[in-house]
């Protein structure tokens, strides 16, 4: 059998290893929720108890230059609301999974992003972020093993999001597109100067796992046209640095954002993960014009799992399982996005017991 680091850089050259691929994300308080009374002990590597083909280290964002605004806002027994260096004000569950509720945000404006924010980012050096010696014992670590390991972090779309809000980013780009131009350039060569060093100082990856959140349940956030006048140009950029290198990349997205696959593929990914079931995506149905094209990760819809009916999880694997076989399309088998505490640990491990009967291509 071939080994891990070989089979999934063989997927995502768009060709076929040995058998289909195998990756999971496990939400986070899956442990003080349900698994550990379950079974499974507080300190699991779950990429040793399950035998993953992936293994990320790293992660980069873009800093937020005012440290002065960092802060917690409210704390209790269900939450914690704090606020960040770019002004962002989020809450987060401490006892249960799922993203952050938005709250506020301070960088609304171009004016205000010129004013406080955007120089202030420049002037930051990558180097003063960076534990260059704990980050270089981590690759090592990571390297020597047998699974695939990528970088990983953001890219410009969920920058956005996360430092403007969706409802500023939303206005912005059909209002103020001056505003996200900008803001997208110096996000991006953010970016770049981080991850040049990195390569320089630390070491180079199997490949780059990069997360941008580009759609919704209904759709995407914004149109196609939209899209790759003022986001695909930064894609390009980034994307192509990734490119120059050599590296694979896997970009990550969630909702439905079929009308950019395109404008993805356009940019220079080589493979797309999650792909939400709930979305109405089918990923038997996307390898049908891009299995020659794009690798796929994920799709397995999480809400079969959560059934716990063995006939509705066998009939869910089955079908995407042989199904890709069946088209010779290159697929990692993974949830639509991550294992949640209302699946049981009996259920999740069923269903891998029907990928380790079936996975041979």
């Amino acid at each position: 059998m071939m080994p891990k680091r070989d089979v999934i850089r063989t997927l995502l050259a768009h060709q076929l290893p040995d058998r289909v691929g195998l990756h999971e994300h496990f939400w986070p308080h899956i442990l003080d929720n349900a698994w550990a009374a379950q079974g499974v002990p507080t300190d699991v590597d779950w990429i040793k108890r399950y035998d993953l083909d992936l293994r990320s280290m790293l992660w980069c964002s873009a800093p937020g230059p005012r440290k002065d605004l960092e802060g917690v806002i409210e704390e209790n027994a269900e939450s914690k609301t704090t606020r960040d260096a770019w002004g962002s004000t989020f809450r987060y569950w401490k006892h249960k999974s799922g993203t952050p509720e938005h709250i506020g945000f301070t960088v609304t404006s171009m004016e205000v992003w010129k004013r406080d924010f955007r120089e202030q980012l420049r002037a930051i050096d990558p180097l003063t972020t960076m534990d260059l010696p704990a980050m270089r014992r981590e690759y090592a670590c990571a390297m020597a093993g047998q699974e695939f390991v990528t970088f990983s972090g953001l890219s410009v779309f969920e920058e956005l999001r996360r430092i403007l809000g969706d409802v500023c980013m939303l206005e912005s780009l059909a209002s103020e597109p001056e505003f996200i131009e900008d803001f997208c350039n110096i996000i991006t060569d953010w970016h770049i100067r981080y991850w040049d060093l990195v390569l320089r100082e630390v070491g180079r990856p199997d490949g780059f796992h990069i997360y941008e959140d580009l759609g919704y349940t209904q759709g995407p956030f914004c149109s196609p046209k939209m899209h790759c006048r003022l986001i695909l140009p930064h894609h390009k950029r980034f994307f192509g640095f990734i490119r120059e290198h050599k590296i694979p990349l896997i970009v990550h997205t969630c909702g439905d954002f079929r009308p950019h696959l395109k404008a993805l593929h356009e940019a220079g990914a080589d493979c797309i993960q999650a792909l939400e079931a709930k979305t109405g995506m089918d990923v038997v149905e996307l390898a049908k014009e891009w299995k020659d094209k794009l690798c796929f990760m994920g799709n397995l819809d999480i809400r079969a799992f959560e059934t716990g009916d063995r006939t509705k999880i066998r009939d869910e694997v089955t079908y995407k399982l042989e199904g890709m076989k069946k088209a010779r399309a290159p697929w990692i088998f993974m949830s639509d996005h991550s294992i949640p505490p209302t699946v049981k640990v009996a259920d999740y491990e069923y269903a891998l017991e029907l990928y380790r009967a079936g996975c041979r291509y």
